[in-house]
């Protein structure tokens, strides 16, 4: 009896620190990391990482302040997440307060991280909610469509500094930590990775940028100088900036099926009054023809070379054209 009773309680002894250790957040046992008290694990650099950039476009559209991204290129794919690169001086807060100076790989520091969005979209997760990213992007996307390097959300990944708690409700609030277990800001890139907490945002798929040294209240630009940024609007960017603007079509008194002769001077014109009734069959000056239907303005001739196939609308990116990375690293 004593024996077995013995055995029971070592039993249960072996098993706390197994149910502790799959509990904590973190990549696990790692000298210098989660479990070293005395590492300071700190995330990987984005030195010599090769981004993928978009084309450029009006910020509105495009989601960066400078016009262009470095994540989520395909811009027809992902419309309402972007993924900005910025730098910065010293450690910030990604909740830091805009301050509404445009900034970024192409225009220079940032004040703040949330400066290197574009006027009407922010940084993702800014209030803690989970539903959020959730909106904007999913986790097929955020995982394998954004592109090399990182780019950070303005929430850490765990609840709370110790354990792992449970999957987030509409209610929940994620904090935004300085540093330490589960501070680390939730992650789209190929260089993010898994920590033991999975569920912050998709349950059991979402990474981090993996070291507790630097949390979502303090990061470099030289570690974590991604930023991801949401759409603030609830259509497509394009559309609200007036991106989907047609070709305006010709006058209204352009007639395609008219001859284009040139009568001779002095001749009567030829046509029927515009007060008169046009003879059965006609179709009245300025209508289109119903054989032919209405005017292509697409089709209108141009001394222009043709651009493509579908004309480029005004005030953004061309919402209908695929993905146009351009070289990786360039400006």
């Amino acid at each position: 009896m004593f024996q077995l009773r013995l055995s029971r309680l070592l039993a249960v002894f072996l098993a706390v620190p197994v149910l502790q250790s799959a509990c904590v957040c973190g990549p696990g046992p790692n000298v210098g990391g989660y479990d070293d008290p005395s590492g300071k694990d700190p995330p990987r650099s984005l030195q010599g990482v090769k981004f993928i950039e978009s084309e450029k476009g009006e910020p509105e559209v495009i989601g960066c302040a400078d016009g262009q991204r470095e994540g989520f290129a395909d811009l027809t794919r992902h419309k309402r997440v972007a993924g900005c690169l910025a730098t910065w001086e010293g450690t910030k807060s990604l909740r830091d307060k805009p301050t509404g100076k445009a900034c970024g790989d192409d225009k220079g520091v940032c004040t703040s991280p949330a400066d290197a969005c574009s006027k009407g979209w922010h940084v993702c997760g800014y209030q803690g909610k989970h539903e959020d990213l959730k909106r904007h992007t999913t986790a097929n996307a955020c995982n394998k469509e954004a592109g090399p390097g990182k780019f950070v959300a303005a929430m850490s990944h765990g609840q709370t500094e110790d354990l792992c708690p449970p999957p987030p409700t509409a209610e929940t609030v994620f904090p935004c930590m300085d540093s330490g277990i589960c501070s680390e800001p939730v992650c789209c890139g190929d260089g993010c990775a898994f920590g033991k907490c999975r569920d912050a945002i998709w349950r059991g798929q979402t990474k981090i940028s993996l070291g507790k040294a630097e949390g979502c209240g303090s990061v470099t630009s030289e570690r974590n100088g991604g930023v991801l940024c949401c759409y603030d609007g609830d259509g497509d960017p394009a559309a609200a900036a007036g991106g989907d603007t047609k070709t305006d079509a010709p006058p209204a008194t352009t007639d395609p099926t008219a001859p284009t002769g040139t009568p001779p001077t002095g001749a009567a014109p030829t046509g029927t009054p515009s007060s008169a009734v046009p003879p059965t069959g006609a179709a009245p000056t300025g209508a289109a023809n119903p054989a032919t239907g209405p005017v292509d303005s697409t089709r209108t001739p141009s001394t222009a070379a043709p651009v493509d196939s579908v004309a480029v609308p005004t005030g953004g990116p061309d919402p209908t054209r695929g993905p146009a990375p351009k070289k990786a690293g360039s400006k």
